[in-house]
């Protein structure tokens, strides 16, 4: 039989074990909690980027959209009347 002692000691080791273990879960959960704050930071700035200069992506959106509106209007219509000549009714 073991004496005492010694299972004393593998106690102890076992304990030693496990404080390293989690030691390196606990530096593991904080490195994934400061991973998980950077898309909350990245939000909260486009946010208040959006709140500052709001006005003026919403007129450079519009006016994008209003010229792409006008080269689409202007293709299609080119392009239906080029091929009306070549339609032909049987």
């Amino acid at each position: 039989m073991a004496k005492s002692e010694d299972k004393l000691d593998i106690i102890i080791n076992h304990l030693a074990r496990m404080d390293k273990r989690d030691r390196l879960r606990m530096w593991g959960g904080a490195f994934k909690g400061a991973l998980a704050i950077i898309p909350a930071i990245a939000f909260v700035y486009g946010m208040y980027y959006f709140y500052l200069h709001g006005d003026e992506v919403m007129a450079k959106i519009a006016k994008v959209a209003a010229e792409q509106a006008f080269e689409a209007t202007t293709k299609g219509t080119e392009g239906i009347f080029n091929q009306l000549p070549n339609f032909k009714v049987k």
